[in-house]
């Protein structure tokens, strides 16, 4: 038979979980990010359903950005909208450097996923345009109608990059960037309806504007294990 705890062991695991929050507090994260898109972008900072930080942004793929962001949370989730001009080329390269934990993210590796919200224009909202305009980088309040919509119907899918995109061997037409320490390759998504070679970097509409996530950046699992040790050790004491 089940019982429930005892006041006193319940006041022990308040008391322990309090004394872990004090020690190991909530970690917020600094970030360094090194980024170039061909055409457009937006960086933010955010949760499953919406954004929050803005951490930067251009309208110019010739540059490659850097942008500091301070104090995040460590579990966010990070977004890159884009836009392109649906012509000569396209595509959005970049590199998250973690400074508080010493890690990176870089474009080309499994984590990213995107949304390919050109797809689902009016059914976001009847007021868009059936057809996403080139050259057009959606508001923060957009984005999050797009961000909303793609997480409650599960449209969230992965990016398509290519055998020799990856920086450090210049592909065309964007040769080797500058600025980039770790090496990131190409990313874009592929609609599937652009029949030339080496889609979907060539300029097509492939269902834009984008966004591009990182979903659910992991915090350590420090004062989750304590935590656990602990209430073994009440369980064990009672």
């Amino acid at each position: 038979m089940l019982r429930a705890p005892s006041k006193g062991t319940r006041e022990g695991v308040l008391a322990l979980a309090v004394l872990l929050m004090a020690v190991y507090p909530v970690r917020a994260d600094d970030w360094e990010i090194h980024i170039t898109v061909d055409n457009q972008y937006d960086v933010y900072f955010g949760d499953a359903t919406s954004t929050s930080t803005f951490a930067g942004g251009d309208t110019t793929w010739m540059d490659t950005e850097t942008w500091i962001a301070t104090g995040q949370p460590a579990n966010s989730f990070l977004y890159v909208p884009t836009a392109s001009d649906y012509a000569a080329a396209q595509g959005f390269l970049a590199e998250f450097i973690n400074t508080t934990q010493n890690a990176v993210i870089t474009t080309g590796s499994g984590i990213w996923e995107v949304f390919p919200a050109g797809r689902y224009l009016q059914q976001i909202d009847p007021t868009w345009p059936a057809t996403w305009p080139p050259l057009v980088m959606p508001t923060q309040a957009e984005v999050d109608a797009a961000i909303a919509f793609a997480t409650a119907n599960n449209l969230w899918t992965t990016p398509t990059t290519l055998p020799g995109y990856n920086n450090n061997a210049g592909p065309a037409p964007w040769g080797t960037r500058p600025g980039f320490t770790y090496d990131p390759s190409w990313i874009w998504y592929d609609s599937g309806n652009d029949p030339s070679p080496n889609a979907p970097f060539n300029g097509f509409n492939h269902a834009e504007f984008l966004v591009f996530r990182v979903p659910n950046i992991p915090e350590p699992a420090t004062a989750a294990g304590l935590l656990g040790i602990g209430l073994v050790a009440l369980r064990r004491r009672r």
